[in-house]
């Protein structure tokens, strides 16, 4: 019987081995060094731009989704359902869109900002979301642009699609409109991100720029399906597109939705330095802060006013559609509600907008020609937020009648209904803006505390 033969490992060929495994392991290892540096940025004292971070994202593989390059146009664009695009500014959470040529990068507020007419049917340029979203020269426009941080250094123009579209299988953008700071959501800008199959989704009803040739304006519905409005008297969402300069450095954050990229802070030391959009508590209310002015500060509660566990509902008048401290609402907030605040010297007489809109002349800005004084108020449309809760008043008047008021019903959408029919109360208040902030960082889980105005030394 033969003996099996035996293979042999030398020591040599066991070192060999050794020595192919240790370089095999260092290689990958300084390149992980390498691309782990560049990622995160790890040097002393080296900033790092917010594009420069953005494109070493870029989506290599799989071209369908996330950021892809489009080698023709040199612009960078985010596709599909997607979670690392988040940034925010001035208070509010944005969707980063795209990256252009020139580097500059251009982002949509997440949520919807307001309910409005928008006399869209006119076009963008015309428009009354237009005179809302940019400051121009008329008066009460530019309710969003001019709360934003440090504007002038941020913030480059952005373009709004202006083509015609007649047909949703042949959408085009050959045509821009980039004399304006902020801009809209076109179908263009829908379909390339990937419809609502995309992060352009958000479940809420909002105006796109488009229109077809007959001036009807598109917009979104809640199923993120697209739908035309051939009514001026529509009442739906606004969506404020910007487009921020590249080269800003990137503060902090990864793009993920609880922890979005930060490009600018400032310190926060009295409540009319905070941003609106962030949060302060009073007693046991947390409120959001609606609009900054030189020395008053507009917020608004979080949820509605309470009967025991239950949601308070009350009528708004027997008698008129216009609101003031002598309606039945308002008589409730002003005596009921305003005695039950803690705290109470911290709120300031306020001038809330009552004024008419009519059916021939839909400008939000029409509201302001008549104002009702009073210590607690509620939203009206065009008021920033004001979309936020369901089955709740607003100060806005019916164009029916005068025993007609806006509400925003239970499904979340306006609807006129009688004065005397009950609704949810979310309250909104001025307050003295020189208020010290004690504590906290502004959000909602970690509201501003406030302390009492300094007194200025002799």
């Amino acid at each position: 019987m033969k003996k099996k033969k035996v293979l042999k490992i030398t020591p040599v060929l066991v070192l060999l081995n050794i020595l192919i495994i240790i370089i095999i392991c260092t290689f990958y290892l300084l390149r992980f060094i390498k691309y782990y540096r560049l990622e995160h940025n790890t040097k002393p004292g080296e900033t790092v731009k917010l594009v420069d971070t953005l494109i070493k994202k870029q989506s290599y593989l799989d071209i369908t989704k996330g950021l892809v390059l489009d080698e023709e146009t040199n612009v960078y664009t985010y596709l599909g359902e997607i979670d690392d695009n988040y940034l925010s500014y001035s208070g509010m959470l944005f969707r980063i869109m795209s990256i252009d040529e020139e580097k500059n990068v251009r982002l949509v507020s997440e949520d919807i900002l307001t309910y409005m007419y928008s006399g869209l049917e006119n076009g963008y340029e015309e428009s009354f979301v237009n005179k809302w979203l940019n400051s121009s020269d008329g008066k009460y426009s530019g309710v969003f642009e001019n709360i934003l941080y440090n504007k002038d250094n941020i913030l480059v123009n952005s373009e709004v699609c202006s083509d015609v579209i007649d047909d949703l299988n042949n959408i085009t953008c050959d045509k821009v409109n980039d004399s304006y700071k902020v801009g809209m959501l076109s179908l263009n800008d829908y379909k390339v991100a990937g419809g609502k199959k995309s992060y352009l989704y958000n479940g809420k009803s909002y105006y796109l720029s488009s229109l077809n040739s007959e001036n009807g304006n598109y917009y979104m519905l809640e199923s993120g399906d697209i739908a035309l409005n051939v009514s001026n008297s529509k009442v739906s969402g606004v969506r404020a597109v910007i487009t921020i300069n590249g080269n800003l450095d990137l503060i902090s954050g990864d793009g993920s939705k609880n922890n979005p990229y930060i490009i600018e802070n400032h310190e926060v030391t009295k409540l009319s330095e905070a941003y609106v959009g962030q949060y302060i508590s009073i007693g046991e209310y947390t409120y959001k802060i609606v609009e900054l002015n030189d020395d008053k500060v507009k917020v608004a509660m979080v949820g509605v006013l309470k009967d025991g566990e239950e949601n308070l509902e009350i009528e708004f008048s027997k008698t008129t559609n216009k609101y003031s401290k002598d309606t039945i609402v308002g008589k409730y907030l002003n005596n009921d509600f305003y005695n039950s605040i803690e705290n109470k010297d911290y709120i300031v007489s306020g001038e809330y907008p009552v004024g008419e809109i009519v059916l021939s002349n839909l400008d939000y800005s029409l509201v302001y020609s008549s104002t009702s004084s009073a210590y607690v108020g509620m939203l009206t449309l065009g008021d920033l937020f004001v979309h936020e809760y369901n089955n709740v008043f607003t100060l806005s008047r019916g164009l029916e009648a005068d025993d007609f008021v806006n509400v925003i019903n239970s499904e979340g959408n306006v609807y006129s209904d009688y004065n005397y029919n009950k609704y949810n109360v979310r309250p909104a208040m001025y307050l003295d803006g020189d208020l010290v902030i004690t504590s906290g960082i502004g959000t909602e889980h970690g509201p501003y505390q406030l302390g009492e105005v300094n007194e200025q030394e002799d």
